[in-house]
């Protein structure tokens, strides 16, 4: 089931749903909590419902180490 949470001017998502945002980082669910309780990404609650908006994504993932070259 995934949702369109809402999206931003040019097609881009505006929020990501937990799942959604696990699919579209490649990261499972428990891992995104994780991420979310060590601070390290922000979240925001709808309700009942956890959202990620794009700019904390967007933020998480300028904030990851560099990969080494192999």
């Amino acid at each position: 089931m995934s949702e369109v949470v809402g999206s931003a001017a040019g097609g881009e998502k505006a929020a990501y749903t937990i799942p959604e945002f696990g699919a579209d980082h490649g990261i499972g669910r428990s891992l995104v909590y994780e991420e979310i309780a060590s601070g390290r990404l922000k979240c925001r609650k709808v309700g009942r419902r956890t959202i990620i908006l794009a700019k904390d994504a967007a933020a998480w993932r300028d904030a990851l180490p560099e990969g080494r070259a192999a």
